[in-house]
């Protein structure tokens, strides 16, 4: 009997990705060039999947990112990326920013994290989170493998509203 599960959106996907591969962890593992020790804790819910090890296990499955985030059901595959560039994915989000015309403080405050990270995200000098993108993404309704550079053409999804705490307080209470 297997334990339930309580993982991240992305991480249960790759789960389901490696179990769809019909491969043990430590062969997953070593596809993606990662411990074993890495794969079962994210499986366990204990770390997330990092941006870089995203894209490969996209290049390895042949699926999107849009796939792996759920912004899309389809199977659809998208062109290998080697690696990601965080100064082209930080362009990408910038492009997003002032399109929404929003300050890095409010974008910060839109996805719930700091203002530093999105100046960090957009100049390049940090890797952004897989779970940060794929809240700019849902926030803001722009693909992922768009931000990325696995697409070059701007595809957009209905943003995901997000309940604030007295909206989730009246729905519980009616």
């Amino acid at each position: 009997m297997e334990k339930e599960r309580n993982l991240a959106f992305v991480e249960e996907k790759a789960y389901q990705m490696r179990l769809k591969m019909n491969v043990t962890q430590y062969e997953f593992a070593k596809l993606l060039d990662v411990s074993t020790s890495y794969v079962s804790n994210w499986e366990n819910g204990y770390n997330e999947i990092t941006i870089v090890i995203l894209n490969k296990i996209c290049n390895i499955c042949h699926v999107s990112f849009d796939y792996m985030m759920g912004f899309t059901k389809k199977v659809q595959d998208t062109i290998f990326l080697k690696e990601i560039d965080k100064k082209y994915l930080g362009s990408k989000l910038r492009e997003i920013r002032k399109k929404e015309n929003l300050t890095q403080e409010k974008m910060a405050k839109k996805i719930n994290t700091h203002r530093f990270l999105i100046s960090d995200y957009e100049t390049g000098r940090k890797s952004i989170s897989t779970a940060d993108l794929k809240q700019i993404c849902e926030t803001f309704g722009y693909s992922a493998d768009y931000c990325v550079g696995k697409i070059k053409e701007c595809i957009r999804y209905k943003p995901v509203k997000k309940l604030k705490p007295r909206e989730m307080k009246d729905l519980i209470s009616n």
